[in-house]
Parts: C-alpha cells; structure tokens; sequence
C-alpha cells in the first residue's frame, strides 16, 4: 500500500529528531524563521514569513494527528528539508556556508561547527580530492554514472550498479567492459569540469553487496586513498556522517523542494550533513535482501557510490547505494567488507586490521564463481602478457605457443591448431597438417520443435504466483492484462485465445497478427539458470535457431517467417520475450523447452535492423530486466511487453508463403512494464521505445542512436488498449526515486506526465 505524503513527513521527522518528531521541531520553527529572514529583502522575508507560518500550522496538525491542507504539507517539506539536513556547495576543493551565488546555505546555522571548527574542516576538505563522478565516456544517454572515491593504489570504490552500466560479469574474475563502453572519473566536477582519468579495469563486482571496485589509469600521488572504516556503521546510532559526491535531479515527489534544497544546481560536487540512523536495516539489492546501514543525508539519484565519511574520525563508514524520498538512505558498511577476504586481498586502505571473515554471503561468492565465463573477455597486459583480469594463469613460452620436441608447433585462435614443421628432408616438400577440435554436437533444442499439437501438452505458462517464490516475504499475486477490447484476440483452434508456453504467455492481435501482449515469468536463480552440470548453456549450444509458427492457431493469425527472410534485409525478428528470460527451469529439459518456444512467430516482431540490438549486438532495451533487479528483494521478475498498434503505422508489402505477398503495418513503438518483488510488496516500472521508419519505399531506415522512456502504466494502457490490474498500477515508480534511478542507468529519459 502507498504511503502517503503525510506519512513520509512525520516518519522523517521522527527519524531526523530521533523520535522527538513535530514536537521537537515545532519549537524550532522561530528561532528558523529568525535566522532566515534576517538577510532577505522585504518582499523575500514577507514571502517567506508566510511559508513559515503555513509550516508551523502544518506542524501543529500533525503534531495533533489532524489533517494537513496540501499547500502546509509543501511548505513544511520546503522548510524541514534544507534547515535540518541542508546541502553544501564544493568549489576548488573547499567548500562555505555561503552558496555559489554569495546567499547563506540553508541549514547552515544547524551545522555551523563544519566551517566554524578549523579541525573539522581540514578533516573533511582532506577528503576532497579523493571524489569524484564516474563519466561515461561513450555516446549515451546517461549524463554521467555516479561517484566514485579512491580506496587504494589506483583503485576506485563505486555502486555494483554504477559499474554494471559500463562492465558485465560478476565476482572478481570474467569481468570485462561492454563492447563499446568505457569510463574515467573527474575529481573535479563543482562549477567546471576536471581532468577525466580513464577507467583500464573491473577489479571486482560485488555478488552480495551493492559495491564495486575499479581501476584507474596514472592518478597523481597528490590523491590520497581514504581510510575505510573497519568498525561497522550498523552499530554508530545518531553519528554524524557527511555525504560527499555529486547530487542529480530525479523528480522525487516534490519537485518545488528539490529545486529549493539543490538551488536548481544538480550534477556538481556537494556535501550534505547528517546521521546514521536505526542501526542495520533490511532492504532489497539485487534480487536479496541485505541489512543496510542507514543514513538521513539528503542523498538525491546521481549520489550513487557517494563516501560517507564520520566527522569524528575522517573514515569512510559506509558507500551510499540507495534512498526513499522522505523515509531513509541506505549504504553499505566499510565495516562488513572489511570481513570479506576477496575484497581485502584487493590492498584497499583499511583504517585498522581487516579480519577477512568471517560473513554471511560466500554463498554469493560460490554463484559467482561458478557462472559460465564471459565471452570476449578484456585482456590487460601483465609484465608483457595478456591475461584475464584477476585471473592467474601459466602464459606458454614464446607470448602463447607451444612447441613440441617433434617440431610442432601448437597455437590456439581459440581452435587449436598444430602445424609440423621439422624433420623433414631439404628436398621434400614441407607438409603442414591443421588438427581441429572435434565438430560441436547438434545442438539438443531441435528435439523440442512441436510436429503436433500434442506436443504443447504441458507446456507451463505464465503464472501470477511467481513472485511469491525465491523469497520469505508474504506471498503477492501478479495478474496478467487484459485487452481491453476482447474482439481484438485472434481465437485459437481449439477455442480460447491464450497461448501458453514454456515460461510465458501471449495473445494474438487478429488483425494485425502480430501478439497484443505477452507474459513471462524471469529468474536470475543459478539453479534455473543452469540446472544440471555439464550441460552447454550457451545460445548456439541450445538450438540451431530458427523461426516457426503456432500449430495452435490458424496460420491467417501469424505473419510467416518468410516475411522476415525475404525482405531484402529491412528487417530484424524481434523477440518480444527475450529467449534469454525463458530459457530457465528445473530440468535440462525445461530449460529447453523454454529457450525453443521463444522461436514461435507469435513471439515475433518486425523491428527495423540494429533496432533489436545494442552496442554489443545482442539487445537494445533487454538490460532493463537487469537494472530492475538491481532494486529487488528477489530474483524473480513477471515481465509484460508488446508493441504499439496504432492506426497509422506505416504498412510494408513483403513476402509471403509459397511466392504470395503479404502486406503487414509495422509497429514504430514497443513498450514494456516490469514487476519486482520489494520488501513493502511490488514495484511496477513502465518503459517504451520507439524505432524511426523512415519514408523509403523498401528498407526502413533507423536512427543512430534509440531513446527509450520510461512511462506511467496509466498512459502505457491508454496507448495499448489494456488494462493492467490496481496493485501493479499502484506499484508504479513512475514518479519514486527508485523509479528514477533506473530509468538513469537505463538511458531512459523519464517521459512528462499528462496533466
């Protein structure tokens, strides 16, 4: 269930005032006032006389369990916000109470030892230099990735999820940078930009806690590694804590009171004061939950990987990792990773003895450790020789080749091949033999391809209960939509308009024979993923790829699959459900089935080429499952997805079966809306993309660069024609922090709401 405005208020005021709550501040309200007004103009201190009054009404009513009038509640958020946890701008490596355009910061007069004791000034401008924001140094959407702070030698502390825009694998081995991806850091980042120091290397990614570590090219040894705390932040109730990185507008819920909080200055280097609150604290991270420890800075989207420093002692307590507007941040204790012996053995800049264990995630240690190894792995040179990073390995002599006392000479491309060379006659010939590994096997998915209706016998579906599994939380129901028109669905043979398959579920649009919308069920879970050992998990190793239709449904229901294969190339066949989604189950055999039922040409859509694929080739919005997850409470996600079917999509004249020719309007627009278990229920995200078909006769031309927006579901259903049930409308973070920090790290820029 939602929570209310007016609850999130008082629950920050009690938090902030440790359970003094409205009382304590209420009687604070004119001693604020005063210390405000004292410096404005005569209109400015009338106007803002006002909204202290209107605060302190909304105060009293709150403090009396009374209704609070909309316009007291703005005003109290405006007040407590900025005066009791205020925001400090950072220029040439200090910072003032007073802000870039020379007015006092508000709160300051709350905070006045920060600048007033010349000790704890120096403690925290120390740390200065050693933050900085993650660029993302590609053509992107992203404005930037988030913070980052030195902790060793070279090495950079960060969100997993941060590094995850820019680097796939997980662990401390098979790490590697998306194709076409790079990063560095600024240092600098207040009112201009610094020099950027590029990112060479993935260290590690966290598999347990949302942390990263990265490493950077020739920092100057000006740049001190900060001292990471090893006491543990869980257990520093009401300690001060100063938050140092770089803030970004993310249209929290009230957006007058970012603008006044931030001063309408987003993305650049600030400091924001404040406590550790309520100990270790349960939260969703990457399909878990993890105990957290919690702060009440006024962390905003773009504080991602932020250094929270104590003011007692200088030491980085804890890496900021995610918010709740008006609720509680949450970060992860330097105090916990100081008991993981991976990240210890990494040389970071511990403050005291690190014990290396013992913990509670070296089951997430072993996952990790036993997933497939990346493809295409980075290479980095070590003493002259190109390894896997993190990875120790025995480099044959001569840079990789082997040879033989025969005078072979063994190499591998990755085939390995063995060409003889020696010990033949000056007037022979030189014969050369090329020794191949054994030709791959057929793969087994072939098997699965249904000859007969028979063979869709249970076959499972979507199911609604899915999330309610993979977690100890109470069980949620997930219903599929519903076309709001039921005449629209193409029936099936034998009656009823569903079809189910392995892992999902669909229903045709007649008409335009092409699927209305489509339900899956996806899993992270190892045990889904790759459920019997010794299997070949990999994409090729599954099925021999190819398309074919439903025999389920009449063929006047599905646009064949020589439409895609004769069409001169303008298209792509578009999974709608990702086949790497379904591809999951208890058995080999499952697995299977649900990567081969993805081929059907009901789970096909014509999307123009590289539409369908990103920078790496595989997908262009496909991540967005994995950004999800990034704030979930388990591995578990119900996705539904489909395109847009307007009236005036632009209609292609292609081929059909047997020399026939088909007409088909292609859709311009996809959209997708994802569910995720969280600890207060579910979480709801809406997302579309469109692709650009341009005006020529035969191929549709697409746009260099896709743009994908993040939607309310209310206007997804609107342009669909379906209707999603209340509790995943009610879920949506359309308009939650959480809702924006994914619709950031998904280049997705977030689409402004109709009024």
């Amino acid at each position: 269930m939602p929570v209310s405005r007016e609850q999130r208020i008082r629950q920050y005021l009690d938090l902030v005032t440790g359970g003094e709550g409205t009382e304590s501040v209420l009687g604070n309200v004119e001693t604020m006032a005063g210390g405000a007004l004292e410096s404005l103009a005569p209109a400015e201190a009338g106007k803002t006389e006002a909204a202290f009054e209107s605060a302190r009404a909304g105060m009293e009513s709150l403090a009396r369990g009374a209704e609070v009038a909309p316009e007291q509640l703005s005003d109290l958020e405006a007040i407590i916000i900025p005066e009791l946890r205020p925001v400090y701008d950072i220029k040439d490596g200090t910072f003032t109470t007073l802000t870039f355009d020379g007015a006092p910061t508000p709160g300051h007069s709350l905070w006045t030892k920060l600048t007033s004791e010349a000790a704890l000034k120096q403690r925290i401008e120390a740390a200065l230099p050693a933050i900085g924001r993650i660029e993302l140094l590609w053509n992107t959407n992203i404005p930037y990735g988030g913070t980052g702070f030195v902790v060793g030698r070279n090495l950079l502390m960060t969100n997993r999820h941060v590094a995850q825009i820019f680097a796939d694998g997980l662990g401390d081995r098979n790490l590697q940078f998306i194709n076409g991806r790079a990063a560095g850091i600024d240092f600098k980042r207040d009112s201009a930009a610094g020099n950027v120091f590029k990112i060479r290397n993935v260290r590690m990614i966290h598999p347990y806690w949302d942390m990263a570590i990265l490493e950077v090219e020739g920092l100057p040894d000006n740049i001190t590694p900060l001292s990471l705390a090893v006491a543990d932040a869980r257990d520093m109730l009401r300690q001060e804590v100063v938050a140092i990185g770089y803030p970004a507008f993310d249209n929290r819920n009230a957006v007058d009171v970012q603008n006044e909080l931030m001063r309408n200055r987003f993305q650049v280097k600030r400091l924001q004061p404040g406590m550790l609150q309520q100990g270790g604290f349960d939260t969703e991270s990457f399909g878990k939950i993890v105990s957290a420890a919690t702060h009440d800075c006024s962390t905003t989207g773009g504080n991602s990987g932020t250094a929270m420093i104590n003011l007692a002692t200088g030491e980085v307590v804890a890496l900021h990792f995610a918010g709740r507007y008006l609720e509680r941040n949450y970060a992860v204790p330097t105090g916990a990773l100081a008991k993981d012996q991976r990240v210890v053995d990494l040389g970071l800049n511990f403050a005291g003895a690190a014990s290396g264990g013992p913990n509670d995630w070296g089951a997430w240690w072993n996952k990790a450790d036993s997933g497939s190894p990346a493809e295409g792995v980075n290479l980095v040179e070590v003493g002259g020789v190109q390894q896997i990073p993190g990875v120790a390995t025995q480099t044959p002599p001569s840079g990789g080749v082997v040879v033989s006392p025969g005078g072979s000479v063994t190499f591998e491309v990755p085939l390995r091949i063995t060409v003889s060379l020696g010990a033949t006659p000056a007037h022979e010939a030189v014969t050369e033999s090329v020794e191949l590994e054994a030709a791959k096997p057929t793969p087994p998915g072939g098997a699965f391809v249904p000859k007969t209706v028979a063979d869709y016998a249970g076959y499972k579906g979507y199911d609604e209960k899915f999330l309610s599994g993979g977690t100890k939380l109470a069980p949620v129901v997930v219903p599929m939509p519903e076309a709001t028109d039921l005449s629209v669905l193409a029936p099936l043979k034998a009656g009823g308009t569903q079809l189910d398959y392995q892992n999902f579920s669909l229903k045709m649009h007649a008409k335009r024979r092409l699927a209305l919308f489509t339900a899956s069920n996806v899993t992270e879970e190892s045990n889904l993923r790759e459920p019997e050992k010794g299997r070949n998990y990999s994409r090729g190793g599954l099925f021999s790829e190819r398309w074919f239709a439903d025999l389920r449904l009449d063929d006047k229901y599905q646009i064949p699959d020589v439409f895609y294969t004769q069409d001169q190339g303008a298209f792509d066949k578009g999974h709608i459900v990702r086949r790497d989604d379904v591809a999951w189950g208890s058995t080999f055999e499952l697995l299977l089935r649900g990567n081969v039922c993805s081929f059907h040409v009901t789970n096909c859509s014509p999307q123009v080429e590289g539409y369908n694929r990103s920078d790496s080739g595989e997908k262009n919005w496909g991540d967005l499952e994995n950004h999800v997850l990034s704030e979930a409470a388990s591995e578990r996600l119900c996705v539904f997805a489909g395109p847009v079917l307007a009236d005036d999509d632009r209609t292609f004249a292609g081929k059909g079966p047997k020399g026939t020719s088909l007409r088909a309007p292609v859709p311009r627009r996809f959209w997708k809306v994802i569910v995720a278990r969280v600890t207060d229920g579910l979480a709801s995200y809406g997302f579309v993309l469109e692709q650009d078909l341009s005006d020529t006769e035969l191929e549709f031309a697409v746009s260099d660069e896709f743009i994908g927006a993040m939607y309310p579901l209310t206007e997804i259903s609107e342009m669909t024609g379906l209707t999603f049930d209340k509790s995943i409308v009610d879920a949506d973070q359309y308009e939650t922090v959480r809702g924006g920090e994914i619709a950031m790290r998904a280049g997705s820029r977030r689409r402004k709401k109709k009024a």
